[in-house]
């Protein structure tokens, strides 16, 4: 999983590119939501998320994880925090550093991108 800042046309906040033969995910981010402080502290959680997932031939109607964004004014000394539950992951994300409009579609996304994992059962 990696995040990159990009200028994106047509003011998408996000476009996701996924390689399924790779298992490889790629959130190209709008640099203007997003600080690039936030690139190492994502690329890990996304990172640790995907290893909680396996891939599968075909696309499920279900995400197998619901990815929610949250921003947040209250994590100290923290940018970035993930909280895991058995069919969600909620990541904090410090609120200067993200717009609203870049997390809602990052949670959107994030959770669409799932439909083609299913959680691992070791």
């Amino acid at each position: 999983m990696e995040f990159r800042r990009a200028h994106l046309l047509h003011s998408l906040p996000v476009v996701i590119h996924h390689a399924l033969r790779d298992n490889r995910i790629i959130a190209f981010v709008d640099e203007s939501q997003f600080a690039p402080e936030l690139i190492v502290p994502m690329d890990e959680i996304g990172t640790a998320t995907l290893k909680l997932l396996q891939p599968v031939e075909d696309a499920r109607p279900m995400p197998a994880l619901r990815v929610r964004i949250r921003r947040s004014g209250d994590l100290g000394r923290e940018l970035v925090v993930a909280e895991y539950a058995t069919e969600e992951i909620t990541v904090a994300v410090e609120k200067t550093l993200i717009t609203e409009e870049l997390a809602a579609a990052l949670g959107d996304s994030g959770t669409a991108v799932t439909r083609a994992f299913v959680r691992r059962t070791t």
